[in-house]
Parts: C-alpha cells; structure tokens; sequence
C-alpha cells in the first residue's frame, strides 16, 4: 500500500516540475544494497538498480552506470536503495597511516632510501607526513604511483 503512495506522490511531483518548465528524466540508477561505510568498496557491497525522477540539471550528479563505480570507495556512509552521487565516491588511499613506506630522495643523480612510518593516509599525488624510522625525523612528501614516498629537498 506504502509503495502506491510512493508513486503517486512521485508522479504528482513530475507533473508539478513539468506544469513549472522544469524538465526531469525518469532515470535506473545503481544504489547500494547494504549500508557503505566509507573506505570501503562500493562494488563489493552489492548493488541493484532503483528508478528516480532526476530534473535535468541534476542528471550528472548522479552515478547513472554501475561500471563507474568499479575502483571506488565510499566517500561517506551511503544508505540502501539512495543514488549514490559522483560526490559520494574516492578513490582508495594508496597508503594507509601507520603502514611502513619506503622513502626516496632524488637529487642529480644522487638516490637515497630508507624506512619510514605514514602518519597520514594519501592517495597517489598527494603530499603526506611520514616519520622516518631511523632517525625520527618527520618528512613531507609525495606519494608515488608505486606507493613509495618522493622527498623532495
């Protein structure tokens, strides 16, 4: 009986949009079937599709195939049966705080590595704090594709 209602109610709010000029899209988007707690992956959690009444400007925000997901971890909590937004997604860190990390320091030919401690999570690109574990020092730098650190002096 709930669900009849549902659908009328979304059926009133289209035609209401469409007697206003706004223009929607009844669009099958992917949504979660167990709640995502953010870190995890998105795929892995099961996935179905729902029909929502999307006005047109607000298409895009919206993961409208579930390919696009593949790769991705939830950004916040996502909730069962609710479109999952471009927003609500990240990539997963490629280090983790806590997790050794191998330092590397380039400089006219001149390589140094050594250990360190990640005292920041980051994804590839991003410029982290690590502890380097022989000297205790904290170093800034960059994390690379592989998962090493880049120093930059």
């Amino acid at each position: 009986m709930r669900t009849g209602i549902v659908k009328r109610a979304g059926a009133f709010v289209l035609a209401a949009m469409v007697a206003a000029g706004a223009h929607a899209a009844e669009l099958d988007l992917p949504v979660p079937g167990t709640v995502v707690y953010p870190g995890q992956d998105v795929v892995s959690a099961g996935l179905s599709t729902r029909t929502f009444v999307v006005r047109d400007e607000k298409v895009g925000l919206f993961v409208a195939d579930q390919g696009d997901l593949h790769g991705y971890v939830a950004r916040r909590t996502l909730l069962p049966g609710k479109a999952i937004r471009h927003s609500d997604l990240t990539l997963p860190d490629a280090v983790k705080a806590g997790t050794n990390v191998t330092l590397i320091y380039r400089d006219d030919g001149l390589v140094i590595t050594g250990l360190g401690t990640a005292l920041q999570s980051g994804q590839e690109g991003e410029t982290i704090r690590v502890r380097n574990t022989d000297s205790g020092i904290t170093v800034s730098g960059r994390i690379a594709p592989d998962g090493t650190i880049s120093i930059e002096g």
